[in-house]
């Protein structure tokens, strides 16, 4: 591939090839360039990149500008790259890959026959990459050519080792072998991968057979994968892992393949497919599915549902076995990095054993190596991780200077403080033991000069250990601070700070007679609805300066950052409750034009305060709610009440009443709203006579809360403070707050 560079401003360096085969790169040897786009279908475009990346002296190739100008055109959520290329110029190809990579669409990269040199990192631009089974793949290193003084080949190969790190970087995000593709970018070779070993290297992901006979095996394989991403989503705890297995649910499901799963796994699937056309198509195959399995063909005898059902179970015990065993391998290496990620890859892989997954992660961990401890367990390929006496002793550290804080107490705080000196020695003499383990002379340092030279530390562990404090500090408080949002809002999960749609389906249209022609209608699934929740960054700085050591002044920093914790919940809970006071208390515009509280959404019912007959309005008023298109009622019933403090007290009486009138024993009549409510939340920060009630937002969700990535607590960033020789650390929230759906609550004015 061609690094276009001047050196010492000598001509441009212009071809990836050594001297003696410059003549054999003439312009007759290639032929010439196609770049071509199809935007003829709404749902898909099509992007051909078939000859060189980048002009060079003698030929016109595919640039950077043109792939962009292309791509500025496509509006469709999904486009289709074929690539057949022999590489070319590396400035043009990283820009052509980060096009692809931060285009809203997409992407599908299709390798028709070579992607070689520079193309084959503009192949890992997709988020499926699919190969043939005789595409082949080309990696080497950037090469240039270049004459001039020492110091100028010099300056070239620091260059040169400069691109090829920039490369790696694209290269390596789901390479299989990361230090592999860095040797080979050094090496000076060309190294060639067949389709298998493409596959293999975690340089593409799936081999399309042109063998019409294993469309059924394809089908087969990816319905197994989307049984595997589902399970593993709703077993695995760690929100990264999920994210990257929704992902991959997107990147996985077809028609057919979703129409070969059990009616139960169709509906697992559903919730998570955003594409808009997919859903609709999948909702299709869904509502004529019924709750029956797919339908065997005619030449296939009636089977036995006992049978079946056993069938269906046995490999979805079996893949259970396995996703945990695979769990159990990674769990004691999840804060090396990359490895959660390798973890969601395994799992998403059926075909993966575990002995696979377990030589994958050997692979992934520093310098290949194998872990410091092995200990028998069941399964016997297990793996328990030992942690070495470096992170026990940051570890210690940490805990007695919790335990000194205040911040762990009863049995935690006896248990850090138990034989761990951290627990009653001041923070400079922490700073000077960290100091001394890095090899730093400290007997001529005074506490401030100890205090300042440790927080500037990049490579001591005082930083590290005061970090560990201030997040466990930080979670904390933001644990334990007192909030009503989760008891009625929805959560969910943001990939980046863009608007997310998120869509109320229709039903499908109901079944009509069969005419005298024998002939069935064509039914019609209503148009779906959307709103849009966006995430925002939120946070502050927290500072630490020598003088908090010297004078070993513990809540010098405890207390802001609890007070920062407690801040990080209180502003998710203010942001809700601001959402509901917009538009005087009507709520916020909905994407119908209308306030999400309004008399064209049916969810305000006759003013009145708290009563037995104002609550069951409310709760006729909600079940009348139809779905999108009008077609049918979407049952649901009042679940949440939400009020001021002056009307909780009446509404939990109301909820317990047994008879509507407990004074007149003669008259009563059975309360029709007991135990309506499953939780009474009444807050401070709603004033007036207004109430109003909620579905589950399991349910039927109202408001929403985002978090990106799905992760919700606050997190901390670590910077060196210039201007004051300490340490500064940002917490971030990074979460969106909105309202998504407006049939599942009631707002009542009171009276």
């Amino acid at each position: 591939m061609t690094a276009n560079t001047r050196p010492g401003g000598l001509p441009k360096a212009i071809n990836a090839l050594d001297a003696s085969a410059l003549e054999q790169s003439a312009p007759q040897a290639r032929g010439p360039s196609v770049l071509a786009l199809d935007t003829r279908h709404p749902d898909a475009a099509e992007l051909l990149i078939y000859g060189p990346i980048g002009d060079t002296f003698w030929e016109e190739g595919i640039t950077a500008s043109s792939i962009a100008a292309q791509l500025s055109a496509i509006t469709a959520p999904v486009i289709n790259v074929r690539i057949n290329s022999d590489g070319g110029v590396v400035s043009d190809g990283l820009a052509i890959f980060n096009a692809l990579n931060t285009h809203p669409a997409t992407v599908t990269i299709t390798i028709d026959g070579v992607a070689a040199s520079i193309a084959s990192l503009i192949a890992q631009a997709g988020a499926t990459r699919r190969v043939y089974r005789n595409s082949t793949m080309m990696i080497h290193g950037p090469r240039a050519g270049v004459c001039g003084f020492a110091e100028d080949l010099r300056n070239m190969a620091a260059g040169l080792d400069a691109i090829a790190a920039a490369m790696l970087t694209s290269y390596s995000a789901r390479a299989t072998q990361p230090d592999a593709i860095e040797q080979m970018l050094s090496d000076g070779g060309d190294h060639w991968f067949t389709a298998e070993q493409m596959i293999s290297a975690g340089l593409a992901d799936t081999i399309i057979d042109t063998d019409p006979s294993a469309d059924a095996l394809s089908d087969a394989a990816a319905a197994a994968a989307l049984r595997s991403y589902i399970h593993a989503i709703s077993t695995h705890p760690h929100p990264a892992v999920a994210a990257a297995l929704r992902h991959r649910i997107q990147t996985t499901v077809t028609a057919s393949a979703f129409a070969a799963l059990h009616h139960t796994q169709q509906r697992a699937v559903m919730p998570h497919i955003q594409d808009t056309a997919m859903k609709e198509q999948l909702h299709v195959i869904l509502a004529q599915a019924g709750p029956s399995a797919p339908t065997p063909s005619v030449n296939t005898p009636a089977s036995d549902p006992a049978a079946e059902t056993a069938a269906n179970d046995a490999p979805m015990t079996a893949l259970i076995a396995r996703n945990t065993s695979i769990r159990d391998v990674f769990a004691a290496f999840a804060e090396v990095p990359g490895v959660r990620e390798l973890e969601a890859a395994c799992l998403a892989d059926p075909r993966l054993s575990v002995a696979q997954a377990q030589a994958r992660l050997l692979q992934r961990l520093p310098g290949g190596a194998m872990p410091l401890a092995v200990a028998p367990r069941s399964p016997p390929d297990g793996i328990h991780l030992v942690h070495d006496e470096h992170d026990t002793r940051r570890q210690r550290i940490a805990a007695g200077i919790l335990a000194r804080a205040g911040i762990l107490t009863g049995h935690e705080a006896a248990t850090a403080r138990q034989d761990n000196p951290a627990a009653h020695q001041p923070l400079y003499i922490l700073a000077e033991q960290s100091l001394i383990a890095s090899g730093v002379n400290t007997r001529i340092m005074d506490r401030d000069q100890i205090s300042r030279m440790a927080l500037a530390q990049s490579t001591g562990d005082f930083p590290v250990i005061l970090e560990n404090v201030l997040h466990k500090t930080l979670l904390a408080a933001y644990r334990l601070q007192a909030y009503t949002w989760p008891r009625f809002c929805a959560t969910g999960s943001l990939t980046d700070y863009r608007p997310h749609h998120r869509y109320h389906m229709g039903s499908f249209s109901d079944l009509r007679p069969v005419n005298e022609e024998g002939e069935y209608e064509n039914g019609v699934l209503s148009d779906a609805a959307k709103e849009t929740i966006q995430g925002v960054r939120k946070g502050r700085i927290l500072q630490i300066t020598p003088e908090v050591l010297v004078n070993d002044d513990l809540g010098a920093f405890s207390r802001p950052t609890t007070a920062l914790g407690q801040a990080a919940a209180r502003t998710i809970e203010k942001d809700v409750y601001a959402l509901l006071a917009l538009n005087n208390g009507l709520g916020p515009r909905m994407s119908d034009g209308n306030t999400l509280f309004h008399a064209d959404h049916a969810n305000i019912p006759t003013a009145a305060p708290p009563s037995i007959e104002s609550i069951d309005a409310a709760r006729q008023l909600m079940a009348q709610q139809m779905d999108v298109g009008s077609n049918d009622f979407i049952d649901i019933v009042p679940a949440i009440w939400l009020s001021a403090l002056s009307l909780g007290s009446k509404a939990r009486e109301l909820n317990a009443q047994e008879y509507n009138d407990e004074t007149d024993k003669q008259q009563r009549k059975p309360n029709v709203v007991r135990g309506l409510f499953t939780d009474v939340v009444d807050t401070p920060r709603l004033t007036g006579s207004a109430w109003y009630t909620f579905a589950d937002p399991n349910i039927e969700p109202v408001i929403e809360v985002a978090f990106l990535n799905g992760v919700q607590p606050p997190t901390l960033e670590q910077d060196t403070n210039f201007r004051t020789d300490g340490l500064s650390w940002k917490v971030v929230h990074r979460y969106g707050v909105g309202a998504v759906g407006w049939r599942g609550a009631t707002r009542n004015k009171g009276a």
